[in-house]
């Protein structure tokens, strides 16, 4: 059963000219899904966004997409990883281990525990690695299952709704013929017509 009231989802950009974005994300985020290249492993905007979120103590999953770029993978699409790694030959089973067992090292090497999802034991201490394609769709379910049950499980208190307002401006802009408009996160509460924001 899922309790809770919705997930909003902002896509911060992984180009380096966006990390004052992904600052202010990781500020805002209750958990964060850390995309990782399968193919490329952790690059220096991936190594940055991961400091920013164990600064702010910020809990998060990891999404090692782009499976389907493994040689010969077999797709399933928006199917389960542990379906679609079944479909697998041994050699594409193999790139997939050694390519996931490298990027574990670099996660270590930063000092975080981090595991495939369904071997992580101890969601306190260990960072689950949720293997997906964006491409066909491959472990999104996956994806989304593990991060609903850890909000559920760790972030039930935060996440749930109250009446009192909140709500952060990401950004201001002026238009033409509109005057000024900004661009929020309302995490509580409404905003009605005619409300004042300081």
């Amino acid at each position: 059963d899922i309790k809770i009231p919705g997930l909003l989802v902002i896509d911060t950009p992984g180009h380096e000219s966006f990390a004052n974005l992904r600052n202010r994300g990781s500020s805002l985020c209750d958990i964060a899904i850390l995309v990782i290249d399968l193919m490329h492993g952790l690059e220096p905007q991936t190594i940055e966004s991961i400091n920013m979120l164990v600064r702010k103590n910020a809990p998060f999953i990891v999404a090692l997409n782009k499976v389907d770029r493994l040689y010969n993978w077999k797709k399933l699409p928006d199917g389960p990883i542990r379906d679609a790694l079944a479909l697998q030959d041994s050699n594409c089973i193999s790139e997939f281990n050694d390519r996931t067992s490298r990027i574990i090292v670099q996660l270590n090497e930063l000092g975080l525990n981090a595991k495939l999802y369904w071997e992580n034991d101890s969601l306190e201490d260990t960072v689950s690695i949720c293997p997906t394609s964006a491409h066909s769709g491959e472990g999104v379910p996956d994806l989304l299952m593990n991060l609903i049950t850890f909000t559920q499980n760790r972030l039930i208190e935060k996440v749930m709704f109250m009446d009192f307002l909140q709500c952060t401006v990401l950004e201001v802009k002026v238009m033409e013929g509109l005057g000024s408009s900004l661009d929020v996160i309302l995490l509580h509460g409404t905003i009605r017509e005619g409300d004042r924001i300081v």
